[in-house]
């Protein structure tokens, strides 16, 4: 049997590799980058994410890695006046937490978890240029940064490529990214010496117009996750680039000192300017897209790795059945069925994105009307608002 091909080693690529080669499908990896060094600084891990990641054998690993917050802080920018603090409950026994956890060390337990499957080959240093159609699959081309090509026999291709995806290119959606006047700047700062109230295991959220902050614990505790987003001119296309701390001179005027000191405590900024993108169609013939590719989802719900990891677990859920069932010949019927159970999730959650980010960056008069529902909405409203996406239940 040919293999399933998939384009990218990110987090929804390893996931969705790990998925398949578990169920006895073999899958070849091509990856364009020659080093596995994630970019990035932290990320969330929801409950709805997490279940599919204990379902392949990965909870030890998290839970070793990963912070478990006790509360989100929702608070003004200005001043730090606080509009709502939401306890998360300890989990009740079986239940999925939320964790918090640094990017890069999702991305090793992913990566150490697919280097131990056998049926997972690896083609490091390709990327994908294009594939045609063959009378039991594709014939997929790579090419290197030399230009090498050389041509692989797969059963499908999923396109894990993230923002700037070839593979949507190939499936017939030309249309490009759009800069949506937004930059964040990511940190990584050392815990030692920052006050208690910094290192307690709580995500925090202060908003203010025209910028917004998220910190909270990563690594064990040993370092502090800092996201600041803020407007921006003009945009730079890539996934990240070295910000100068001078450009961020006086950001942090009027915030509470807590988020004062953890701008002053940064030893470095990377900087990402953010795109927006409709969504694809998640299928095509033999060609299926997950996450960025198909979908992405500005940090603005935490939402963006955690969407491309429910994504890979219906894609092996229905790939599964449908090689089963029909053979190789069943691969476009499983990606159409893949297609139809996630194009209506993923839309609804990029779009309470956006609607996220409007909120968070409104300047007075109308940031007060915002305050005075997130103080009515309490915590127990905010559960209920958000139940539809922490809730999904992973496939079987």
């Amino acid at each position: 049997m040919s293999p399933i091909l998939i384009a990218g080693a990110g987090i929804g690529g390893l996931t969705a590799a790990i998925a398949l080669a578990r169920r006895g499908i073999p899958v070849a990896i091509a990856e364009k980058r020659t080093r596995f060094a994630e970019a990035g600084a932290g990320i969330q891990v929801s409950p709805n994410a997490g279940r599919v990641l204990e379902a392949l054998d990965l909870g030890i690993a998290l839970r070793r890695a990963a912070v478990r917050p006790e509360a989100l802080a929702i608070s003004r920018w200005q001043g730090g006046a606080p509009l709502l603090q939401m306890p998360f409950a300890p989990p009740a026994p079986g239940a999925t937490p939320s964790r918090a956890l640094k990017r890069a060390d999702l991305h090793q337990i992913l990566l150490d978890a697919a280097r131990t499957l056998p049926n997972i080959r690896w083609l490091i240093g390709r990327g994908l240029v294009d594939c045609a159609e063959t009378e039991n699959g594709l014939t997929v081309t790579l090419a290197g940064e030399s230009g090498g090509a050389e041509t692989v026999e797969a059963m499908g291709l999923i396109g894990a490529d993230g923002l700037w995806s070839r593979a949507r290119q190939i499936a017939g959606d030309a249309r490009e990214p759009s800069f949506t006047g937004w930059e964040a700047w990511r940190t990584l700062i050392p815990a030692a010496g920052l006050p208690a109230a910094l290192r307690e295991p709580a995500i925090a959220l202060r908003l203010g117009s025209a910028r917004h902050a998220v910190h909270y614990p990563v690594s064990g505790g040993k370092e502090i996750n800092l996201v600041l987003i803020r407007a921006a001119r003009e945009a730079r296309p890539g996934w990240s680039r070295d910000g100068d701390a001078k450009d961020l001179a006086g950001i942090a005027d009027g915030a509470p000192a807590p988020l004062r000191q953890l701008v002053e405590a940064a030893p470095g900024w990377q900087v990402w300017s953010l795109y927006d993108r409709e969504p694809a169609a998640m299928a095509k013939g033999r060609i299926a897209l997950l996450g960025d590719a198909a979908h992405p989802v500005l940090p603005f719900l935490a939402q963006g790795a955690a969407l491309a990891i429910e994504d890979a677990a219906v894609l092996a859920h229905e790939l599964a059945a449908g090689l089963q069932a029909g053979g190789t010949a069943s691969v476009p019927a499983a990606f159409a069925a893949y297609a139809t159970a996630r194009q209506s999730r993923a839309a609804r959650v990029q779009q309470a994105s956006r609607d996220n980010g409007r909120s968070y960056h409104l300047g007075r008069p109308w940031s007060f009307a915002r305050d005075l529902v997130l103080r009515r909405l309490g915590a127990d409203g905010l559960r209920r608002r958000y139940a539809w996406i922490y809730d999904w239940p992973a496939p079987g």
